[in-house]
């Protein structure tokens, strides 16, 4: 049956004990941030399918384009290799209501003083579609106005979130109805037909109504594990994080002292989880490699504030702007953030725009992606990429929200395979030299900001 959410990390270790004993569920409900709890889904799709099922045997859904009759029509069929099927719906309607909005603007806040404006407008672009609202409706209100249209925290302050909105107005998708329902069907395939040796449905949600009439019925039918930092009480949040620290740093292979995960609290906070896992990957990546993480390693790595300043780097490269690409690359240097991670960030965005660009380039064509509104992306121009990829869909399109892949569609047409491919394999012998140490770190990945913004053809490096 249902396992309480109450110990967090110890529930999260029994869910995969006696899943990896081969006691499944036929439903998992997980609660919390994206970065957080999507390497917990990743683990237990790893204890429900064999290995080389699935790419085949694993369906997502994303709530944007939710419909329960598919989510049931997916549950009851057979995957396409003999064995079990899971299917994965993230973020579903029927989990949210307008109880929940403000603690998903608090999301959205988050998502802002990180810098991590993608995620900030595919929560924002949700939201609006679910309050029927739309960006230019907020056009000519007051500041007040906007706050109580909103439903915005009282105790936020809304000046970021006005100036995202302004510059990212045209980006937000409009108005869109989404498939309203309370998952009855779903309460009853559980009831009725569900057998987790044949399908298992994995369910992954930003926040929930907890007085909602499903989450309360779903609870008897598997477990449900809550790790949004809204539900724990602040009296036992700064030592949720502690723990989640020397979870993520013994899954690094490695140890951390006590007077080093303090260090971090110090420095981030523990309220936003998304920010202290960015700084737990960047010490165990970049700290010297012996077995403990001490102090002087926080000191030296874990800059003292919570902004994340890579997210816009890749918005400025994206948007082709020199400018901001340099005054972005010099904030990340001041702040101490090692080149090597600066050059990571820069091959990650290349990796997904080569797979994006080529899947449009085959697909349906740049000319049919541009000056698209996302509700025409998302419903049209996405399921034709998604259909032209076939049996070799990558994960990153099974797994990417929508908006986010619609913003990448219009950073692509500025970009041209050959030269990304080009850069894309300089990739390792940049980094070599800057391991070598014999340039400047800067000049190295100042040098290859340039090739990629540029609008001129260079040749690759000898």
């Amino acid at each position: 049956m249902g396992i309480t959410s109450k110990r967090y990390l110890s529930q999260l270790k029994e869910v995969f004990k006696v899943a990896e004993a081969g006691k499944i569920y036929p439903v998992y409900l997980f609660i919390g941030d994206r970065p957080i709890i999507a390497p917990q889904i990743e683990k237990l799709i790893d204890c429900l399918l064999s290995e080389g099922t699935r790419e085949f045997n694993l369906d997502v859904l994303s709530g944007d384009s939710f419909s329960e009759g598919t989510t049931l029509e997916l549950l009851d069929s057979r995957g396409l290799f003999p064995g079990r099927k899971v299917v994965l719906l993230q973020d579903p309607p029927f989990l949210v209501s307008a109880g929940t909005t403000k603690a998903r603007w608090k999301k959205i806040y988050a998502a802002l003083d990180t810098g991590n404006n993608a995620r900030a407008g595919e929560l924002t672009s949700r939201i609006l579609s679910d309050i029927n609202l739309d960006p230019d409706d907020l056009t000519g209100l007051s500041e007040r106005q906007i706050k109580e249209a909103l439903d915005w925290p009282k105790d936020l302050p809304v000046g970021n979130f006005l100036k995202f909105l302004e510059s990212n107005r045209r980006d937000l998708c409009p108005i869109e109805s989404r498939h309203r329902t309370s998952g009855e069907g779903i309460l009853s395939w559980l009831a009725q037909r569900a057998d987790p040796s044949c399908s298992v449905l994995i369910i992954e949600s930003e926040v929930v109504d907890k007085r909602g009439s499903f989450y309360r019925k779903l609870k008897k039918y598997g477990p449900i594990i809550d790790l949004d930092r809204e539900k724990k009480d602040r009296r036992q949040g700064a030592d949720f994080a502690r723990d989640l620290i020397r979870k993520w740093v013994s899954e690094g292979d490695r140890e951390i002292g006590p007077q080093a995960v303090n260090c971090i609290l110090e420095r981030v906070g523990h309220e936003d989880l998304v920010a202290l896992k960015t700084e737990v990957q960047k010490l165990l990546s970049q700290a010297e490699r012996h077995t403990t993480i001490g102090i002087r390693d926080v000191q030296d790595l874990v800059v003292r504030h919570k902004g994340e300043e890579l997210y816009q780097l890749t918005d400025a490269l994206g948007e082709r702007d020199l400018g901001k690409c340099l005054n972005s690359l010099d904030y990340l240097l001041t702040q101490g953030i090692h080149p090597l991670a600066i050059l990571q960030t820069i091959a990650n965005f290349l990796r997904r725009m080569i797979v994006l660009r080529s899947a449009i380039e085959y697909g349906p064509g740049l000319g049919a992606v541009r000056n698209l509104r996302y509700g025409t992306f998302k419903d049209k121009t996405l399921p034709q990429i998604k259909e032209s990829l076939e049996d070799v869909l990558p994960t990153a399109f099974k797994t990417a929200h929508p908006y986010v892949l619609y913003k990448m569609s219009k950073w692509v047409q500025g970009f041209k395979l050959k030269r990304m491919l080009d850069l894309m394999s300089s990739m390792a012998e940049l980094d070599i030299e800057i391991k070598g140490g014999q340039v400047p770190d800067r000049v190295i990945i100042e040098r290859l900001i340039f090739r990629l913004v540029s609008t001129n053809d260079y040749p690759k490096r000898p």
